[in-house]
């Protein structure tokens, strides 16, 4: 079941998982303009693709929360 919660959620972790694909491949132009070659952009895009994967999903979690708003127990 869709709910709120779990809308914010995945919006929150999409803008969070955006941002980080941002950042890699920004890193990457800025290395680009220092080896002259587009291997440090194509490289650091697709980590930058997992890291934004990997960041969103876990903002998604954090977030979205247990079963019925419940904090998970240690």
């Amino acid at each position: 079941m869709v709910t709120g919660r779990t809308l914010v959620a995945a919006s929150v972790g999409g803008v969070t998982g955006a941002l980080v694909l941002g950042g890699f491949i920004g890193l990457g132009l800025v290395l680009d303009d220092r080896v002259a070659s587009i291997v440090p952009v194509i490289v650091l895009s697709v980590a930058g693709a997992y890291a934004a994967w990997l960041v969103g999903v876990i903002v998604f979690g954090a977030v979205r929360g247990g079963p019925n708003g419940q904090e998970g127990e240690a």
